[in-house]
């Protein structure tokens, strides 16, 4: 059976978001996890889809630097979230799509998955990292359908304060964010952004 690829975990902090929705037919759950699957790549939409999701999310093209629906290796996600923004980043933290997954298996294990990291600001010429992590870390999402039941995870790994070759502005504002999210108060909350997108599913 084909697994999703998630980066190994060598240094920094790391985490395992995961949240399940059980149906009570595979027919059903087979038409969940399709739902699902449009939720987890409507990235544009992340922040309608419920209360618990507090960041807003922006798929960017940076060929062009504008918004796309296109989810694909080499476009950008430009994340804002409350409280103050990356300098660096013109008020908002960029990763970059580094990896994009779709596993079958028959219809028997679906999943669909893709990988982000860090990255600097499409619109500037400046290589500084945008992000309150290093370009090391990473976050993997994942859709999966096995049987009867559907799963949203979150996989963070590598996961370090972007401290070491910021400016001074980027290194307190990025110092503050990462110390909340380790604490899981910060303001990217995976728990309640897994849990979000099954917020629609019945039995």
């Amino acid at each position: 059976m084909k697994h999703p690829i998630i980066p190994e975990q060598l240094k920094g902090g790391s985490h395992d978001i995961v949240s399940m929705h059980c149906a009570n037919t595979v027919d059903k759950a087979q038409d969940n996890y399709e739902e699902l699957q449009r939720r987890l790549t409507a990235v544009n939409e992340w922040h309608t889809f419920s209360e618990k999701i507090k960041a807003e999310f922006v798929l960017v093209d940076p060929i062009n630097d504008q918004s796309t629906d296109e989810l694909k290796v080499g476009n950008l996600i430009r994340i804002d979230i409350p409280g103050p923004g990356s300098p660096s980043g013109s008020g908002y933290d960029w990763t970059e799509i580094t990896n994009v997954e779709t596993g079958n298996e028959g219809h028997e294990f679906p999943f669909f998955s893709f990988t982000v990291k860090p990255c600097p600001a499409p619109d500037t010429n400046d290589d500084t990292v945008a992000h309150f992590y290093n370009k090391e870390s990473t976050n993997t999402f994942i859709v999966r359908r096995i049987g009867t039941c559907i799963y949203v995870e979150v996989h963070g790994r590598n996961q370090i304060e972007n401290t070491s070759d910021a400016p001074l502005l980027d290194i307190v504002r990025n110092k503050a964010v990462a110390i909340g999210s380790k604490f899981g108060i910060g303001s990217l909350n995976w728990t309640g952004f897994t849990s979000g997108l099954l917020e629609p599913f019945d039995y």
